[in-house]
């Protein structure tokens, strides 16, 4: 990792180095996240149906019925450089993701939240001339704390009422790097991007979560061991062609990630799963200013539970329909 910031040091220097005048606290178009993005600073109001949640949940026959997941995401962009065909950028960003029993009859709970917070620096390069390669964006994560917390009523009624129930503290720091291909809010018309990332804890022998004795009703749990996740991403947005414009602009975004499917239990070891998440839709373009367009969107993820403590099972699936704004 600390070859990563050296890098980022010498590029830094370099564009300082006879350089615009530095701007402060203006937003950026380029390094923004893929729509299907895990955890991002996209807001997004979703509804859609699961097949599970967890051993524990008090209320029964949950995929009869629609849940809502709301993210909320933000970015405080601090400053800004420029030279030729380079730009980089420093900024600050958290957000949260939050599942509720909206439809259940009885107390309409939240099932769970996962908050997170973090700081980024994004670099893009421009090239001129080039049929296929627009831009090159590189974007870097240093520091990325996410937690992650049960409900209240979940909480209590498994203390209460369930003889081998845990609360896991899922809570971590961790870096984030990534190549972005052909950013797609940077260009117009029909543009393919791709997206490799990784990420791994800053210490390694804590894991990923903590438990409390009480908490946990005196259960041995063993830490996490399998840190490092990695992903891979594709956006393909068309403003040409069938049933698109300049207005309404076609979306299909997927990502594939691989990350540790945790093990509470000794005698069970932690594994690796591969989870995806596809996004298919519309955004309807009002303005040039970040949250100003709105996009319709078809959602199906499926693979590892991606909720807090649930991040213990596998075979999960939500399939929805999602409201974004952009």
């Amino acid at each position: 990792m600390s070859k990563l910031f050296k890098i980022f040091l010498i590029l830094l220097i370099s564009n300082q180095i006879n350089a615009q005048k530095p701007v402060f606290f203006q937003t950026v178009k380029f390094g923004n996240p893929f729509i299907s993005d895990m955890r991002s600073s996209i807001i997004k109001l979703e509804t859609g149906y699961l097949n599970k949640i967890g051993k524990d949940y008090y209320i029964k026959n949950v995929s009869t019925r629609p849940f809502i997941e709301a993210h909320f995401g933000y970015e405080i962009p601090v400053i800004l450089l420029s030279k030729n065909d380079y730009e980089i950028f420093f900024g600050l960003l958290g957000g949260s993701v939050t599942l509720v029993d909206m439809f259940e009859k009885s107390t309409a709970p939240v099932i769970n939240t996962d908050y997170w917070f973090g700081t980024r620096i994004k670099l893009i390069k421009r090239f001129s001339g080039k049929p296929y390669l627009k831009n090159v964006v590189v974007n870097l994560m240093p520091f990325f704390h996410e937690s992650t917390h049960l409900g209240d009523e979940f909480v209590l009624h498994g203390y209460t009422e369930i003889p081998d129930f845990k609360r896991i503290n899922i809570s971590y720091e961790a870096w984030k790097f990534s190549v972005i291909l052909n950013d797609p809010d940077t260009l117009n018309g029909n543009i393919l991007s791709f997206k490799a990332g990784v990420q791994n804890l800053w210490t390694l022998k804590d894991g990923y979560y903590f438990t409390d004795s009480l908490e946990v009703k005196g259960a041995n749990i063993p830490l996490s061991k399998k840190t490092f996740e990695w992903y891979f991403s594709a956006n393909y947005q068309r403003s040409s062609g069938f049933l698109c414009s300049d207005k309404w602009i076609n979306i299909f975004s997927a990502e594939l990630n691989n990350r540790p499917q945790f093990s509470y239990n000794a005698a069970i070891n932690e594994t690796r799963t591969w989870s995806y998440n596809l996004y298919f839709g519309w955004e309807y373009k009002i303005s040039d200013k970040p949250f100003r367009n709105v996009g319709f969107f078809l959602r199906h993820y499926g693979g590892l539970n991606p909720y807090g403590q649930f991040r213990n099972e596998n075979n999960f699936r939500f399939t929805g329909f999602s409201v974004v704004l952009m």
